[in-house]
């Protein structure tokens, strides 16, 4: 046992902060004081450092070499539970036991030829916490870790994601919906563009039509979720799981004609029918696509939200992490489903079958020509569902929209005074 050099001193500092338990939120000051109460420990390959069921006297730093965690069970058998050491060199042992030299949890032996650890004795621990600001230091970086745990132990399922009216604002919604209107228009003509491999038309086709649509439409995604979460309680039916699922399934159905129509609203140039027939075209696999939509605009993105380290304090932050991350899967899972409907709308009189070996075709010329004919097109329709073109289009038009629409009805819910 030795004093630490001053360099082993930062060192023991900067561990300290990163995965001592009692320290990691505490302030520079109290983890310069603490650490200068630090000693070096030098232990030989199969040395024991702590031994499970004796009273723990100290906690441990791992600085260098590897050492092996194991617990014998009440059966007598030993198991590994963990090895310390190598990358995960600074690992904290022994921080929840020590201060009044609980039995030790496992047994921690060195297997290396030397591992060298950073040890605070209980005595010197209980010493420093006779000092206010050490101990209000070490009580609140606990608390921190409490906190961030209790969030974890609180995460809610993907089907029983709550929301109620007072969380989605008509007015604010509303506006949300109006902005993200013209951003989603003029995806929605490049997405076309990449489908039929024609030029792009128009990027803001009949807004009048558009707009107050997509305002209905988001509306009834966010309200109709807010309706059920309400009046709905999943707990009080014989299979939680099951209407939990279909709450979680219905504001898409719902939405489906009311998307049907927008969509329609962009396919005028191909499709010669009039509006109000015209909308019905690729209907099934939109369904499809609105399910997958408003999942990931109601429930994942708070789901996602809910799984934001805690260290990410601000509201805007954790709302717009969530409504990203949530977006990235809504755009990625729902891109076929949105291609088969929108080339069904394009071309009606087509089936969904002759549609999808078509859009699939295109991808041949990204499978090596020397596989057989056969290989060839069941790798091209392999890529269109995994790997489909645009889909990066896609992915971005969901980000983006989630974003816009779950953010500004944040800002003007939460932050804005009225």
């Amino acid at each position: 046992m030795a004093a630490l050099t001053p360099e082993e001193t930062a060192t023991c500092q900067g561990y300290m902060k990163n995965n001592a338990s009692p320290f990691m939120y505490a302030s520079d000051n109290v983890v310069s004081r603490v650490a200068s109460d630090f000693v070096k420990q030098v232990y030989k390959k199969d040395e024991i450092i702590i031994e499970q069921g004796k009273a723990q006297k100290n906690m441990f730093i791992m600085h260098s070499g590897v050492a092996e965690r194991t617990r014998v069970d009440g059966s007598g058998s030993s198991k590994v539970i963990e090895q310390f050491g190598m990358k995960d060199t600074a690992i904290t042992v022994g921080a929840l036991h020590f201060l009044r030299n609980d039995k030790a949890y496992g047994n921690l032996k060195c297997v290396t030829d030397e591992c060298i650890a950073f040890s605070l004795s209980s005595d010197k621990f209980r010493k420093s916490l006779e000092v206010p600001e050490v101990s209000e230091n070490v009580v609140y970086s606990l608390q921190r870790q409490i906190r961030q745990t209790s969030n974890i132990l609180r995460r809610t399922p993907l089907n029983r994601q709550v929301q109620t009216s007072q969380q989605s604002p008509i007015v604010a919604t509303s506006v949300a919906a109006t902005f993200e209107s013209f951003y989603r228009s003029a995806l929605n003509a490049y997405i076309n563009a990449h489908l039929t491999g024609t030029p792009v038309t128009k990027l803001f086709p009949d807004m009048h039509v558009q707009v107050p649509m997509r305002v209905l439409y988001i509306n009834g995604t966010k309200g109709t979720r807010a309706w059920l979460g309400e009046n709905v309680d999943p707990t009080k039916y014989e299979n939680p799981n099951f209407v939990g699922t279909a709450v979680l399934l219905a504001p898409g159905l719902i939405m489906t004609p009311i998307s049907s129509v927008l969509e329609a609203a962009n396919a005028g140039h191909r499709n010669p029918m009039p509006l109000h027939t015209r909308w019905t075209c690729g209907i099934m696999s939109r369904s499809v696509r609105e399910i997958i939509f408003a999942i990931g605009l109601n429930q994942a993105s708070d789901y996602m939200e809910e799984r934001v380290p805690s260290f990410i304090e601000s509201g805007v932050s954790r709302n717009m992490i969530g409504s990203l991350t949530a977006g990235t899967l809504a755009g990625y899972f729902s891109h076929v489903p949105h291609n088969l409907s929108a080339l069904k709308l394009m071309e009606p009189n087509k089936s969904y079958t002759q549609l999808f070996k078509e859009y699939a075709k295109v991808n041949e010329d990204r499978v090596p020509k020397n596989w057989s004919a056969g290989s060839r097109t069941l790798a091209a329709q392999a890529i269109g569902i995994l790997a489909p073109r645009a889909v990066t289009t896609r992915t971005v038009q969901i980000v983006g929209t989630f974003v816009i629409l779950n953010g500004i009805i944040f800002c003007l819910r939460d932050v804005s005074p009225f």
